[in-house]
């Protein structure tokens, strides 16, 4: 098993340097590719109280498609990056998703591999209506004098990773839209949840979850849970 995991990272680590630019160019940055373990982030927020103290609403197969986003409003006159630090891997990324001629998908690229599921360093890409409203999300905040980096949570969880964390707590829906890559959990450091909800209720998004600590959004069907109620 070991032996698997030493492998695996050497492997990882190869495509990681030849696909991320350097951090000092815009890239993600980081202490390592694994930092402290495979299998336990820097920061375990998932153990905090509270965590998973609303369950989220199941997301079946089949409703998938039955909601149609509109069109991402990304204001390209204010400052149109997308600034996150990974609360698992202490990574940082700073993209520029949109430009006035339509989605980078280079800068897209880059995101899908820093929320990637970081226990199997397994990567899927993110459905881009999600990385465009979490931007829309950041701007909204910069208006009001929020200047601090996205607090990153989780993104791609394959459908592994779901069960084990569906054993530890009682809140992780069974097909949630994190396997599909249509979700993203976050939060704004010194912003108040409530305060952020309103923001993800303002850009137009599908599904809104509160939480103690954080919040949840996805491009599943129109649903409120938690403190979005």
């Amino acid at each position: 098993m070991k032996r698997r995991y030493f492998l695996s990272a050497i492997s990882a680590s190869a495509i990681f340097q030849a696909q991320i630019s350097p951090a000092e160019n815009g890239g993600i940055k980081g202490t390592s590719l694994f930092f402290k373990s495979p299998k336990q982030p820097l920061i375990d927020i998932q153990a905090s109280t509270g965590f998973f103290n609303h369950f989220e609403p199941d997301e079946m197969p089949e409703h998938l498609g039955t909601k149609v986003l509109r069109t991402p409003q990304v204001s390209l006159e204010e400052n149109a990056s997308l600034t996150m630090r990974n609360t698992n891997t202490d990574e940082y990324i700073s993209i520029r998703p949109m430009t006035s001629l339509g989605l980078d998908h280079g800068e897209l690229k880059r995101a899908n591999y820093f929320m990637r599921d970081w226990r199997l360093n397994e990567v899927k890409k993110i459905d881009p209506n999600i990385i465009l409203r979490l931007l829309e999300i950041q701007q909204g905040a910069r208006r009001n004098g929020f200047n601090t980096d996205i607090q990153f949570l989780s993104g791609y969880r394959s459908a592994e990773t779901n069960k084990i964390l569906r054993q530890k707590t009682n809140g992780v829906a069974p097909n949630s839209l994190h396997i599909q890559a249509k979700a993203i959990d976050f939060f704004l450091p010194k912003v108040p949840v409530k305060e952020s909800i309103r923001l993800a209720k303002a850009v137009g998004i599908s599904g809104v979850g509160g939480y103690v600590n954080f919040v949840h959004i996805d491009s599943g069907r129109r649903r409120l849970w938690g403190t979005a109620t």
